[in-house]
């Protein structure tokens, strides 16, 4: 058991130290109590808030901006274009193997669970006689409101709001926005109940 405790204790001090490095040496971001895991990319421009824990091999890409007491799990990835940014709240913690891509703004207190993808951005398909890849993309933007629980493996596609305080069943793909307090499951997703 000690022997637990020393490998949790030095890594926790490890993590401390990259954070106290990324303030420091590159990036500037004066983040009190920044954690850092191993082989984390951060390419761009962030900011991030007080007692950020950004967990191994997470790779962020360009305009990133994370609220105090946020919990970034490991293989976590955050990629968007210089002109837009994805912003998370403070309180939030979002697990394991979850990809946020495009004009993504998620409020406090937001649970993500694992594997979930979060697309705030699509590409355009309007010309057939032209290539997809050649055609653009186009970013309406999702938003997550505050007090979101999104439950392993959802998708979330662009241009759609969850309204406070819902709850997004394991697996759902959630095509509609999501109005307040509401539970939504399914493929595609239906609001099935409202919290009381």
């Amino acid at each position: 058991m000690k022997i637990l405790k020393l490998i949790h204790y030095k890594r926790s001090v490890f993590s401390l130290l990259r954070g106290v490095f990324y303030n420091i040496f590159c990036f500037k971001l004066k983040s009190r109590g920044l954690r850092i895991g191993k082989n984390v990319k951060l390419t761009g421009n962030f900011k991030f808030g007080q007692k950020v824990y950004i967990s191994d091999n997470v790779k962020m890409y360009s305009n990133i901006v994370i609220g105090n007491n946020t919990y970034v799990d490991d293989n976590v990835e955050f990629r968007c274009h210089k002109s837009v940014e994805i912003k998370i709240g403070e309180n939030c913690t979002i697990n394991r193997g979850s990809i946020i891509i495009g004009k993504v703004n998620v409020g406090d207190d937001v649970l993500i669970a694992p594997g979930c993808a979060i697309m705030g951005a699509n590409h355009i398909i309007s010309e057939k006689n032209e290539l997809v890849r050649k055609q653009g993309m186009e970013r309406k933007g999702v938003v997550i409101e505050n007090n979101v629980w999104i439950g392993a493996n959802v998708s979330i596609l662009d241009g759609l709001t969850i309204g406070e305080g819902s709850v997004i069943g394991a697996g759902s793909v959630v095509t509609k926005s999501i109005p307040k307090f509401s539970i939504a499951v399914g493929n595609p997703s239906k609001v099935i109940k409202q919290r009381n």
